[in-house]
């Protein structure tokens, strides 16, 4: 990862973190329990697909994942 886009991620990171105090403190002050709680579904939603993108990015850049274990037991080793 370049310094230029762990940057960019990082501005929008900070961006979104931002955002949502000022969310989450400006629903506290109004009282609204409803609008509170909608506020943190929607926010753990958007992070859900921002997530979802990102892993179907990596998928589409490098493949599906592989892993280097195996659960079937060697040939040879003892049980």
């Amino acid at each position: 990862m370049t310094l230029k886009r762990l940057a960019r991620l990082g501005a929008v990171g900070g961006a979104l973190v931002a955002l949502g105090e000022a969310g989450h403190v400006l629903l506290d002050r109004f009282g609204t329990a409803f609008g509170h709680h909608l506020f943190h579904v929607l926010f753990a939603g958007g992070a859900a697909i921002l997530f979802g993108v990102f892993a179907l990015v990596d998928i589409r850049r490098n493949g599906l994942p592989r892993f280097s274990w195996s659960l079937r037991p060697q040939a040879g080793a003892r049980e």
